[in-house]
């Protein structure tokens, strides 16, 4: 067992070969894609389409639900991810990018323009949670080149608590049902005393709205108290009540269309809807960066996918595990066990990381 930070990731990638098969043990084993590593350019192939993924996902719910009481069966399926987590994970990895990206980048140029000395707007960049989830920061605000400086970023207290919000632990029901349709699986190796699938996105969320705040650019201003639980409206009031000073510009960026209308016609607030596609294509070129989240994030969507290599070799990575704790979330860890054990894939990983910590990679 090696515990690997999504940062050194690429490490892995580089000694699993040209070809490498991507399964889901969570959804009967299923293939979600194959990535071609041949090249510096990654190609990300045969992507199931959603017709697969559906068949797949309802012989799933169905042989689950059986072994589950009418009452919490519905409320246990959602630990299974829909097609729709897929989809958001290749936008989360920066592999689909914005309809509309140019439209995020324009702004970015004015921002970088506006000179408040000789009488210009203060732009900031303001976040629901959503757009922290997708990773917005991190793919098309944050420099590229080291030493360009960032751009001002807004939080709202109110998104943060909206995180905050936890479901709880994965119903002990769940695991036992989902054990007795598909014991191969070991769920509970995976899932036991963790998080729901919902407050794990919560979770990539929180680390997200972190990287933000080390920035050093960021302002994160308190909600207005109010007698309403229209979390919306919070978000919405707090950043127009900031840009209503004189000087301030603030671009709120989500991809819920509701918000976003809720947002408008406010003195100095920016919405900014960020459109996706709403299905993704059957391959993909990406750079292994790119890859590299695509992994992280559908380990801990989907708690375990399997590496299926070309000479045998299976390489588990585990999003999720028994034991899984606070330390392992705030470095962004996946757990990688490799079978057959003692292979020369598994040594040579374990000693490039040990080389990694040692030199303080960052």
């Amino acid at each position: 067992m090696i515990l690997v930070p999504q940062r050194y990731m690429m490490a892995l990638l580089n000694l699993l070969g040209d070809r490498v098969q991507v399964d889901a043990p969570l959804l009967q084993h299923a293939t979600l894609f194959t990535v071609d590593l041949a090249q510096a350019t990654a190609h990300i192939e045969g992507i199931i389409n959603s017709t697969t993924y559906h068949a797949r996902y309802k012989q799933v719910k169905e042989q689950v639900q059986a072994a589950l009481p009418n009452d919490t069966a519905v409320k246990m399926m959602a630990e299974v991810p829909d097609h729709n987590r897929l989809c958001e994970a290749f936008r989360v990895a920066g592999i689909v990018s914005p309809e509309n990206l140019g439209e995020l980048e324009r702004f970015l140029e004015q921002a970088r323009a506006s000179n408040p000395a000789r009488g210009g707007d203060i732009y900031y960049f303001a976040f629901d949670n959503n757009a922290l989830r997708n990773r917005l920061y991190s793919l098309y605000l944050k420099p590229a080149q080291r030493g360009r400086p960032e751009p001002n970023m807004l939080l709202a207290q109110a998104v943060r608590e909206e995180l905050d919000k936890e479901k709880g632990k994965i119903l002990y029901e769940f695991l036992e049902a989902f054990n007795k349709a598909f014991p191969n699986v070991a769920i509970k190796r995976i899932f036991t005393n963790q998080s729901c699938l919902y407050d794990r996105l919560c979770l990539l969320g929180l680390a997200e709205w972190n990287k933000i705040l080390r920035s050093g650019t960021c302002e994160v201003v308190e909600t207005a108290p109010i007698n309403e639980k229209d979390t919306d409206k919070q978000i919405a009031d707090t950043y127009a009540h900031f840009a209503a000073k004189g000087g301030r510009k603030v671009v709120v960026l989500s991809s819920d269309n509701k918000f976003i209308l809720r947002c408008g016609g406010r003195p100095n607030l920016i919405p900014q809807l960020v459109r996706y596609p709403l299905e993704i294509d059957e391959a993909y070129k990406a750079d292994w960066e790119a890859v590299s989240w695509l992994l992280y994030h559908l380990a801990v969507v989907y708690g375990r996918l399997d590496l299926r290599l070309a000479d045998g070799v299976i390489v588990r990575l585990y999003g999720v595990w028994q034991g899984k704790g606070a330390p392992d979330w705030d470095d962004e860890r996946l757990k990688i066990t490799v079978e057959p054990s003692n292979t020369p894939l598994e040594q040579a990983l374990q000693r490039t990381i040990r080389i990694l910590q040692l030199v303080g990679n960052p």
